[in-house]
């Protein structure tokens, strides 16, 4: 089965391929909605409100440090883009004080990286047209942070889209007009990375315990059930729960990396996707399999219904494959709850997930407190409960 690479075999302007297109706004326009005009208020209520304001803002300033770390994104004119504490209108002036910092140094022919004062480390990173920046208590790995708030945005906005944008609209364009209603993405990759045990551990994705032979069943029945689909184009296939992987599926010569993977679980773990059983059909760029186009991903949720909180992701590179990743779809549920002893124990382990137990890598532990596994070729960590 010949699969297209994103980018590449065919012709971008054909239609044909999802990604192929996708570099412009026409294959994925984005709603854009201009803010109304206010109106006037009489001069002295409007006082009122800005001496309010006024004090609002310095009250969440002194509010903000004592925070373990706060998010900054913006343009390079210094235009709010995004903070975690969701007042960019208040903190207008410190984000004005962010662009001035990059854009001296940047004027004196180097890069500002970090900045440093007792319990305080900020961390700045520059990717044209955005600039971004975290303020934190611990300095743990604040470089990785700010590159994977930089991949969450590419994954709503290609680079190349994120790149026009600024050209047509102009350097001081309002790019939350574009973002609107993706906050708590940007949000939650941050905030998942700094909680997870893993973090620390290089791009690696999260594995949730499950029976070997279940979870060989699990990527048997995604594996075949994809490939006798012959679906050109059609690469990927992910279940996931509780933000682990239960199994992930692909073609040859296709690697999804571990950070474009968590990019997939950070969506699929919105809690607006899981209202119901229905099939969710978006766009999705992945920063490191292509930067500048987007697989179209296929999100379920089969069993919401029954309190199983599992999702089946499939991701293909055309926009025109949601009938046919359907149909994939209820082969694989068909199959996977006609085994039904596979089914209980499976269902036992998303439900209620445990980690993994120390007696698993054997005997003469008798000295092991606890564990964290690497597979080095997969990317994939399994943590152990502790003793």
């Amino acid at each position: 089965m010949e699969i297209e690479v994103p980018g590449g075999s065919l012709n971008p302007g054909s239609g044909e391929s999802g990604v192929g297109e996708s570099g412009s706004e026409k294959s994925f326009s984005v709603l854009q909605v201009d803010l109304a005009d206010e109106e006037s208020e009489r001069e002295n209520e409007k006082y009122l409100d800005e001496e309010k304001e006024e004090e609002t803002a310095e009250h969440l300033l002194e509010r903000l440090m004592q925070l373990p770390y706060q998010v900054f994104i913006l343009s390079e004119s210094g235009r709010p883009i995004f903070v975690n504490s969701g007042n960019e209108e208040q903190l207008c002036s410190l984000f004005a004080v962010i662009g001035i910092f990059v854009e001296r140094i940047r004027l004196w022919g180097d890069n500002l990286i970090t900045i440093s004062s007792n319990n305080k480390h900020i961390q700045f990173l520059h990717k044209s047209p955005l600039i971004f920046c975290i303020v934190s208590k611990y300095p743990e790995k604040l470089d990785e942070q700010l590159d994977v708030l930089f991949e969450q945005i590419l994954s709503i906005l290609s680079k190349s889209q994120l790149e026009n944008v600024y050209k047509k609209k102009g350097d001081n364009y309002d790019l939350r007009k574009l973002l609107r209603g993706t906050d708590r993405l940007i949000e939650s990759s941050v905030s998942s990375w700094r909680g997870s045990p893993i973090s620390f551990v290089d791009s690696s994705i999260s594995v949730i315990p499950m029976n070997p032979s279940d979870r060989e069943f699990l990527a048997n029945t995604m594996a075949g059930s994809l490939g006798a689909a012959k679906l050109e184009g059609a690469l990927f296939g992910i279940m996931i729960a509780h933000r682990q992987i239960a199994s992930y599926v692909r073609f040859k010569k296709y690697i999804m990396h571990p950070r474009d993977m968590n990019i997939v679980i950070n969506l699929v773990s919105d809690k607006s996707l899981q209202l119901s059983d229905a099939s969710t059909w978006t766009p999705i760029c992945l920063p490191k399999f292509n930067d500048t186009g987007f697989f179209y991903a296929y999100i379920s949720y089969p069993w919401q219904s029954q309190n199983i909180p599992a999702c089946l992701v499939l991701l293909s590179v055309k926009r025109d494959h949601f009938d046919g990743l359907n149909e994939v779809k209820k082969s694989i549920v068909e199959k996977l709850e006609g085994n039904s002893k596979f089914f209980q124990n499976f269902s036992a382990a998303v439900i209620c997930p445990n980690l993994f137990n120390i007696s698993q890598i054997g005997n003469f532990n008798e000295s092991l407190w606890s564990f964290i596994y690497l597979n080095h070729s997969s990317k994939q960590v399994c943590i152990s409960a502790s003793k």
